[in-house]
């Protein structure tokens, strides 16, 4: 077997509201020592950890978060009604001084944070980066910034954040030079992007793919030399992955069973 990392994508969407304190507990009490999450804005410049750029989906409402202010924001919760129905109707939204407050209680635990282009729509890009990375100093050694936005991360550095991870769009972007010039821990792409039968460059950062909740796809991905992907439902891919472990070591076991002592062979 081939031994392969998993990052929970936005928590624990297969069982839980994505991007919710809940859903990121539940992926860690699950086993995830590594979670994938997307930041915004509000209209007032406040952080939240969300996705979307509309409320509808997560949230059941009409509505664009970087077009209402915290305090409209305390009004709504993200308990996705059109997957769960009722059943988390009293999820608040999470804002992002709440999941890094948690986070620093979890030292085990790597987040990939996303920095969502819609924050240049509440301040301006330098501003907006700042915003965010001012509250991630608590758990700086814990957090990779991602983004689609080469500009955003380019910021990010300068404002001194090392660990830096594009997304990119096209599997072409990863020779890119504004991306080299990043210095990127991580590579992310949608696993979709990829080549037929491409495998993993060995002169590049890790290259992190998302989203896969199919154990067997996630084995393939690794064998042509993948070994981080992102999944929505961590619990069973973690279990999968367990099992597959065990598999290995007891054919492992019983293989070195069948191999005679030199002293025996010797003795023959």
């Amino acid at each position: 077997m081939v031994c392969f990392e998993l990052i929970a994508h936005r928590g624990y969407p297969a069982h839980f509201p994505e991007n919710t304190l809940l859903g990121f507990q539940q992926a860690v009490a699950a086993g995830a020592r590594y979670l994938e999450a997307d930041v915004q804005l509000s209209a007032d410049a406040v952080p939240y950890v969300f996705h979307d750029r509309d409320l509808s989906r997560l949230c059941g409402v009409a509505g664009r978060i970087n077009r209402l202010n915290c305090k409209q924001l305390q009004r709504y919760h993200a308990h996705a009604p059109d997957q769960f129905g009722n059943r988390f109707k009293s999820l608040p939204l999470l804002r992002l001084d709440t999941l890094v407050e948690w986070l620093a209680t979890q030292p085990q635990v790597t987040l990939f944070l996303e920095l969502k282009r819609s924050m240049t729509q509440v301040l301006s890009p330098e501003h907006a980066v700042a915003r965010v990375l001012s509250q991630l100093q608590p758990v700086r050694a814990q957090l990779v910034v991602i983004s689609f936005s080469i500009k955003l991360l380019q910021l990010a550095k300068q404002q001194g954040w090392q660990r830096l991870a594009p997304v990119l769009t096209r599997w072409y972007q990863l020779r890119h030079r504004s991306v080299q010039r990043l210095a990127p821990e991580w590579l992310l792409i949608n696993w979709q992007r990829i080549p037929a039968n491409a495998y993993c460059p060995d002169d590049t950062p890790p290259i992190g793919l998302y989203e896969v909740s199919d154990i067997e796809q996630a084995q393939d991905l690794a064998q042509r030399g993948f070994a981080w992907i992102e999944t929505d439902d961590i619990g069973a891919m973690l279990a999968a992955r367990h099992a597959l472990e065990q598999v290995t070591l007891e054919h492992t076991i019983t293989a070195s069973d069948r191999v005679p002592e030199v002293n025996d062979v010797a003795a023959e």
